[in-house]
């Protein structure tokens, strides 16, 4: 039999799986009956970049989906434009499939939206507006029900409540569906939920009891975990509908920790060594910058991240002033730290210097620099080529950065090298790079390796249903 079922768990985190296992019986039958097998994200380890990389096979250089910008307008790209399907359209696992004849269900795919046309059923929803669509049409089926929440909550106990139920909900009735739908006939069946990945981001405060903003016995302390069992109902009833001798594959596309609490002011160093060049208005412009600074305190500290998510949607020349750096002159400065900053603080980053004759000299002059100052608190720090290789290579910063976890890549200077990040209220949950989750059930065992990448993904779905 070479039916293979696929899921999908948006920001599923093998640790906290861990943590949970004891209330997770299918997910602790899953570990204790197939093979452990490691599995790295991407990077940058987004949603986005990550899936492009699961269905086509190829790395973000190679397939193009990389948003390496600053999270605010990351923010408002995902609220007002839908995710560049057209990178991935034609080239997925399930595409291949559908074109050597397998009966093909993919449903709610992260970035496929809208849906085309398959030798199957392809249903996906829009990240912007509530929309779902199925190709062909689904009868029977009101799929208007699988529409996701939209936008950043208030963050008051009446409205986390609520979104808590929305997801809940959402959860529930997406395990309907795909209960439903596996009753088809198919050979490759995938489907997705990305109802965790919110959950983690924005309760994250809640439920780690090591974050500096939990509160004993608050409403919300269980309701990650809570999400977790859900999961693992999920799957234990579709490996069930699914029947005996279906391979299997379940799957994240990262994992999740709390946001960085540290920022690492990179410019500050860059200053220092004669790459960043202060502008003729500095005291100025050092006075917006730290205003700008001070209201990113207060947004985290009262809890309105809803707020400046609305109105950076409406006024989005507001954005573009926020996340520059006034206080540096970009035309003379030799280098500088990609501004992933902003309202959140992330642990990757990267830095992009100046094409001039001694490119090379000052990239491998900024690496040592680095290393040499800052080393205990860097992960990884490479030359873009040397992380990947492909034609939008150019998307990503020539120096690329990955500061151990608590540790935020901040842009300012004239500061401590290390200042506080008062941005974990704001979103308190951050992406992970080296947790996701990947177990696979397959009698023939075809897959024999320790250790792959999400890129490796595509190849060991074609490995499974014998395609050639």
């Amino acid at each position: 039999m070479n039916k293979l079922l696929m899921i999908g768990i948006d920001s599923m985190d093998s640790e906290l799986l861990s943590k949970y296992l004891e209330f997770m019986p299918n997910f602790k039958k899953l570990k204790e009956t197939t093979p452990k097998i490691k599995m790295e994200s991407v990077f940058p380890p987004d949603s986005d970049t990550a899936w492009a990389s699961i269905y086509t096979g190829l790395n973000p250089a190679e397939h193009g989906v990389v948003g390496f910008v600053d999270p605010l307008k990351k923010s408002v790209d995902i609220q007002t434009k839908e995710s560049e399907a057209d990178f991935i359209r034609g080239k997925t696992f399930w595409d291949y499939a559908s074109d050597t004849g397998k009966k093909v269900i993919v449903l709610l795919p992260h970035i496929a939206y809208p849906p085309w046309k398959i030798n199957g059923v392809m249903v996906s929803r829009s990240r912007v507006i509530d929309d779902v669509k199925a190709c062909p049409p689904i009868k029977n089926y009101d799929i208007s029900r699988l529409n996701s929440p939209k936008g950043v909550p208030k963050k008051n106990k009446k409205n986390l409540n609520k979104l808590a139920l929305d997801y809940k909900k959402l959860v529930l009735e997406e395990k309907k569906f795909f209960l439903k739908m596996i009753k088809n006939e198919w050979d490759l069946f995938f489907c997705y939920s990305s109802a965790l990945d919110a959950i983690q981001h924005y309760y994250w405060n809640y439920c780690d009891n090591d974050s500096p903003d939990y509160i004993e016995n608050n409403p919300f302390s269980d309701l990650i975990k809570e999400f977790y069992v859900l999961y693992d109902s999920m799957v234990g009833e579709l490996i069930q509908e699914a029947g005996h001798g279906v391979k299997t594959i379940i799957l994240s596309d990262h994992g999740h920790q709390g946001r960085p609490l540290k920022l690492v002011n990179i410019n500050e160093i860059l200053k220092k060594h004669g790459f960043v060049k202060e502008t003729s208005k500095y005291n100025i412009n050092n006075s917006i910058e730290n205003i700008k600074s001070k209201s990113v305190v207060w947004i985290s500290k009262y809890d309105i991240g809803w707020v400046a998510s609305k109105i950076l949607k409406v006024f989005p020349k507001f954005m573009n002033f926020y996340i520059s750096n006034l206080s540096i002159d970009l035309d003379s400065s030799a280098a500088y730290v990609t501004d992933l900053s902003g309202v959140k603080s992330y642990t990757y980053g990267g830095i992009k210097i100046k094409k001039t004759e001694n490119y090379e000299k000052i990239r491998d002059s900024i690496i040592k620099i680095l290393k040499d100052e800052i080393g205990d608190l860097i992960l990884f720090i490479s030359k873009k080529e040397e992380i990947y290789q492909g034609k939008y290579l150019y998307k990503y910063p020539d120096i690329l950065i990955q500061l151990k976890n608590g540790y935020g890549l901040g842009n300012r200077i004239n500061v401590p090298i290390v200042s506080d990040a008062h941005t974990s209220k704001i979103v308190p949950g951050s992406h992970r790079g080296d947790t996701p989750i990947f177990f696979i059930q397959d009698e023939e065992k075809k897959v024999n390796v320790e250790t792959i990448s999400l890129s490796d993904i595509s190849k060991i779905v074609s490995d499974l249903i014998d395609l050639k």
